[in-house]
């Protein structure tokens, strides 16, 4: 059942007559909700409530969907609806209905943005897979994005973050696809990954945003304040989400986020984005145990992944649970159906114990790899913090679940020095994704894939050829300290 309607104004207008037989079409068929209808019309739901709203006519396009998705006569109504726009035609101004300036300006806003006849945008790609695991932290996303309700609750954009291949983008098309039915004036997606194709600029996505809420490009502001403006007015009145994904830095989109009542915004990133102000934070870790095993038998199914269960433990454990690496070895392994699961297994990691480096390069399905995004973490780390990421896999011994801790304390004492340019690299490979916060405050966790990683990078002492070699705890980071004075010298 829908909801109740304004009373129409009370005048015998052709506008105003043409509603109330629109209204009691509706009513004839049920009072369904304008968000069922909107399915059926391919116009959103405002569109076709602003049609029944009295205050002016609507076009022939919009009549014709509202008649139809309510059972009328396609041929009937457009009889009407003519007749009613010769009428209003002949009287020289229609007379509008007893509204409120508010409410005026809110229609001319929602006029303005359909004005261009397109269906909502749809850009959500699809789910790569069925999301394993995160139940406790999809829960969280869904109070953190929820009505607050009341006519000022504006909820606060959604930045998810987390170490390389924690499953970001997938959690938020996860969660994404499920607010979509709750938003039907459409969903805006833009991945800002640098591996993506397109735009990355704000000026330049907003742009195609715009085009996509049905404004005509000719009508685009070309200067940025009118242009933002104009997105974040259509977001204020409208129903839409907008996903942005692998966001870099925050100028990329700090001109794109806005709080409003009704539309939604979630934002994925390696980074944290502490310049981002007035938004809210949902960080992922690894998974544990139990939901890699899940995830490994969503990939390669129960009967295979039951018949050979240590095996997937062992996976499990090489992948640091790790969404993005299970998926891609899972993948590996599900295209050898005839092979036995241990053997994929061992192949995988090599003969003997698991190889870091080899297994590493092996994470790769078609033209994805997990070397890839770490390369890319890796190239946006600040050069200093290189080395001493470098030190940590060398120096570091795993713990229990293959995770190596390093202490800023530790490091510091290694060449006499202060705690914060230390903590602050280490706050940097925190920001590209390639450390995990610990629970102990001023450590940080090494995660065993990106160890791997980071054993294979060429070793900035290894070109020194000193015969005195100092020991690696005290060279690596001394070589981070040199190199921040030689900068510091230098400016």
């Amino acid at each position: 059942m829908g909801r109740l309607e304004r009373p129409l104004a009370p005048d015998a207008g052709p506008v105003t007559a043409f509603a109330r037989e629109l209204r009691r079409l509706r009513a004839a068929a049920g009072s369904p909700g304008y968000r069922d209808m909107a399915n059926r019309a391919m116009f959103s739901a405002s569109v076709l409530s602003d049609a029944a709203a009295g205050y002016r006519l609507p076009t022939l396009q919009v009549a014709l969907a509202f008649a139809e998705a309510c059972g009328g006569d396609r041929a009937s109504w457009e009889r009407r609806w003519r007749e009613a726009a010769g009428a209003e035609g002949a009287e020289g101004v229609s007379r509008p209905a007893a509204k409120s300036v508010q409410q005026h300006q809110e229609a001319e806003l929602r006029a303005a943005a359909v004005r261009a006849v397109v269906p909502p945008p749809a850009q959500l790609p699809m789910e790569p897979h069925r999301l394993v695991g995160r139940g406790h932290l999809l829960q969280r996303a869904r109070a953190l994005t929820a009505s607050r309700g009341g006519g000022n609750s504006a909820v606060r954009p959604l930045v998810i973050t987390g170490q390389v291949g924690s499953g970001k983008s997938a959690f938020a098309l996860r969660l994404a696809h499920e607010m979509a039915a709750d938003l039907p004036d459409g969903q805006l997606y833009a991945d800002l990954d640098p591996a993506a194709d397109g735009r990355k600029d704000a000026h330049g996505i907003v742009g195609g945003f715009l085009e996509a809420l049905g404004i005509p490009a000719d009508r685009i502001p070309a200067d940025a304040g009118p242009r933002f403006g104009l997105y974040r007015s259509l977001l204020a009145r409208r129903r839409v989400l907008v996903v942005l994904d692998g966001v870099q830095h925050e100028r990329q989109v700090r001109e794109l986020l806005a709080a409003a009542p009704e539309s939604r915004m979630l934002v994925t990133s390696r980074s944290r984005l502490m310049g981002l102000d007035g938004v809210q934070r949902l960080r992922l870790p690894a998974l544990d145990r139990d939901e890699s095993v899940e995830l490994l038998v969503e990939l390669l199914g129960e009967e295979r992944a039951g018949a050979e269960p240590r095996a997937c433990l062992r996976l499990a454990e090489a992948c640091g649970d790790l969404p993005a690496a299970l998926n891609l070895a899972g993948r590996r392994i599900a295209a050898r159906p005839e092979w036995m699961l241990e053997d994929c297994v061992a192949e995988l990691l090599g003969a003997g114990a698991p190889a870091p480096g080899p297994f590493l390069s092996r994470l790769r399905a078609g033209d994805e790899s997990l070397n890839r995004r770490l390369e890319a973490a890796w190239r946006a780390a600040v050069p200093w913090a290189r080395p001493l990421l470098r030190q940590i896999a060398v120096s570091g011994r795993p713990s229990v679940d293959a995770v190596v801790y390093a202490c800023a304390d530790a490091l510091v004492q290694g060449v006499e020095r202060s705690a914060e340019p230390v903590e602050d690299l280490l706050e940097s490979l925190l920001d590209v994704g390639l450390l995990a916060p610990s629970d102990l405050p001023g450590q940080y966790g090494l995660p065993p894939l990106v160890r791997a990683f980071a054993l294979a990078q060429p070793d900035p002492e290894a070109s020194a050829g000193s015969a005195a070699v100092p020991s690696p705890a005290v060279s690596a980071a001394a070589a981070v300290v040199a190199a921040a004075r030689a900068a510091a010298a230098g400016s």
